[in-house]
Formats: C-alpha cells, sequence, structure tokens
C-alpha cells in the first residue's frame, strides 16, 4: 500500500489500499504538474491517484511484467515506466488548454486548473478586431482547481453554467457574474 503522510505533523493523511496493488509497490512518484501520484509495482499494475480527491483514476496492465521505476518530466505530460521486459512512455493529460466558448463568455482548463473571461467586457470590444489577432484579457476571474481530469470543456445550453468532463465524472460550475 502507499501512504501519504503529513512531514511537520507526522500524521497519514491517506492510505492508498482499495482497489490498489495487489503485491508490493515498487515505484512511487509524484506528477510535477498534474495532481496526481503514479504507483507501480510487483503486480504488473500502474495505477494513478488524484492528490486532491485521493480517488484512483487510472488502473493499467501492460502486460510486462513488473514495474521497477516510474519518471514524470516537468512541463511535460509525459511519464516513463521501466518493466522487467521493456520501457514505455505515455502521455497524460491535456499540454494545451481546453476551452468553450458561447456569447461572448469564454472558459478554459489547463491541468486542473479553471478560469473564465468575458469577450463582451474587453476594452475596445466594440471595435472590429482582426481575424486570428492574440487578444489579451484582462478580466480573468480564476474558479480554483477542478476536482477531475478534465477531458472536455461544455456550456449549457444558456450559458449560465458549464461543466469540466473527465473520463468517469464531471463538475458543473455557475459562470460568474463580471
Amino acid at each position: 500500500m502507499v501512504k501519504i503522510w503529513d512531514y511537520q505533523t507526522r500524521q497519514c493523511l491517506f492510505t492508498f489500499d482499495q482497489d490498489g496493488h495487489m503485491e508490493s509497490v515498487a515505484s512511487v512518484a509524484f506528477h510535477p504538474e498534474i495532481p496526481i501520484v503514479i504507483t507501480g509495482g510487483e503486480d504488473d499494475m500502474v495505477l494513478m491517484w488524484n492528490t486532491q480527491t485521493f480517488k484512483q483514476v487510472y488502473k493499467n496492465n501492460f502486460g510486462l511484467k513488473r514495474i521497477w521505476s516510474i519518471s514524470a518530466v516537468p512541463e511535460n505530460n509525459a511519464v516513463a515506466f521501466g518493466f522487467d521486459e521493456g520501457t514505455i512512455v505515455i502521455k497524460i493529460g491535456k499540454e494545451l488548454p481546453l476551452a468553450s466558448f458561447s456569447n461572448g463568455k469564454v472558459v478554459w482548463v489547463k491541468q486542473n486548473e479553471v478560469s473564465t473571461f468575458n469577450l463582451k467586457l474587453l476594452a475596445g470590444a466594440d471595435e472590429a478586431s482582426k481575424d486570428g489577432e492574440i487578444l489579451k484579457p484582462q478580466n480573468v476571474k480564476e474558479m480554483g482547481v477542478c476536482e477531475t481530469f478534465a477531458q472536455n470543456v461544455r456550456f449549457s445550453p444558456t450559458g449560465r453554467y458549464f461543466a469540466a468532463i473527465g473520463d468517469n465524472d464531471f463538475v458543473i460550475y455557475a459562470y460568474p457574474k463580471f
């Protein structure tokens, strides 16, 4: 099993054992940008856990026997696994932010941080902008951290709500008033 400890208080915060590894854990790594901990063991399984919700978000057996090492690259979504019978490098998450647009309202998710802004409130919004012009919004609102690995972002038909949609779950937000 894998445990998360608070170094200062010496308290166990959480134990990852439910639906976890069936044999010894041989390697553990925190991703430097995405809030996950990755574990690999002698049961040939790779598990990923969300460090904010402590839920298991990924489980896979690549068929290359035991996992001995895990390395996550900073500023990149690549994770490398060293097995008895080979090495695999996978990409997790999205490198570019996910975005959605509805009636001037924009929302985007990068890694797990949710932000919004309103195009209608941009200075000079009345003036026509050129196609491909880079806009620099100054009315950005940080919505906080999403509890799921967003694979998609969509507005409701009314534009009042939007959802960050993951593999197995979703989070619904009310669009903030500017």
